[in-house]
This record gives C-alpha cells, sequence and structure tokens, in this order.
C-alpha cells in the first residue's frame, strides 16, 4: 500500500512540473487550510490569488480547518463537509 500511495504521489508531482494552465472558468471557489511551509496568509496571497486569472468572475477564497494534508482526516471532515456543501449551494449546485 505504502509503495502505491508512493507511486501516485509521485506521479502528481511529475504532472505538476510542467503544467501551463490555460483558458478560464465561469468562477473559481478556492479552499485552503495550513500549506505545507509557510505561512496561511502567504500561501493565500501569493500561490492562490494569482488564480483568479483563469476565472471569469470573481473567485472565493475559503478558509477551512486543518492543514493541507490533513484536510479530509477524521477530525475535521465534517467541518469541511459543511463548508463545501454551504459553496455549492451558494453556486445553486
Amino acid at each position: 500500500k505504502l509503495d502505491h500511495w508512493v507511486n501516485i504521489a509521485g506521479s502528481l508531482i511529475e504532472c505538476g512540473k510542467d503544467y501551463n494552465p490555460s483558458s478560464s472558468v465561469s468562477v473559481v471557489d478556492v479552499f485552503y487550510a495550513i500549506p505545507l511551509r509557510g505561512s496561511k496568509s502567504d500561501w493565500l496571497n501569493n500561490q492562490l490569488k494569482p488564480w483568479s486569472g483563469f476565472s471569469r468572475a470573481e473567485p472565493t477564497y475559503t478558509d477551512v480547518p486543518g492543514q493541507h494534508y490533513t484536510l479530509m482526516d477524521f477530525d475535521h471532515v465534517p467541518q469541511f463537509q459543511k463548508i463545501f456543501r454551504s459553496r455549492l449551494e451558494a453556486r445553486g449546485l
């Protein structure tokens, strides 16, 4: 199982290395937690907000509990699920 997880993680890193986004979508909803390194505000302002250039409407940025890698742990999933559903409902979905 660990080998499988390492292969997936490595593949995601490889995919991201040469990724060059283009075009746009109607709107972007960004959920962010404590990043792997650096501060949350630095991550939001310098890594996430530049993605607004790929959204035709003003994006939303939602602070969620936990850390990037613990966001889907049992401790955080119930709260994240409520936040996620509220964003879907706000979009009429």
